[in-house]
């Protein structure tokens, strides 16, 4: 890995931590940022009631929020964008040279898709493994960053 700095996002649809460490000292992780996104936590019948949706449904059905735990799913894949869109935001600022992803199987397919092309090329790691619940000073000797 080049000298530089790791970025580590952990985390799952509803709440993620990035954290930041220098390649030579793995073991030393920062917080920089927590997010949480409620709706994602939110029961189904909860987002159901909610008329300010921007998701007016599709070209080739009924709006998804209609379907069962169609609301869900939206609010993950905005959680998703949400995150991506910081993850840009930091490497258009250099703030990080590589990142490693951890999150549960399904949010870290959904994160995948929305990462754009540019902070794709820096992910060195996924780890599909939900750490979202771990201490931070337990998450160096879990999420592995070689």
């Amino acid at each position: 890995m080049a000298n530089g700095t790791l970025w580590i996002l952990v985390g799952n649809a509803s709440r993620a931590r990035l954290f930041a460490t220098d390649a030579k000292a793995e073991e030393d992780w920062r917080l920089v940022e927590e997010f949480h996104h409620e709706e994602s936590r939110a029961h189904q019948g909860k987002l159901l009631e909610q008329t300010d949706n921007p998701n007016a449904g599709t070209l080739h059905g009924p709006p998804m929020e209609n379907e069962p735990d169609g609301r869900k799913e939206l609010e993950h894949d905005r959680f998703a964008r949400e995150l991506s869109s910081f993850l840009d935001q930091g490497h258009d600022r250099h703030d990080f040279d590589k990142l490693v992803i951890a999150a549960p199987p399904g949010f870290l397919g959904r994160m995948r898709r929305a990462l754009s092309t540019r902070v794709r090329q820096r992910v060195l790691l996924d780890v599909d493994s939900d750490y979202s619940s771990v201490p931070a000073k337990d998450l160096p000797s879990r999420v592995p960053v070689i």
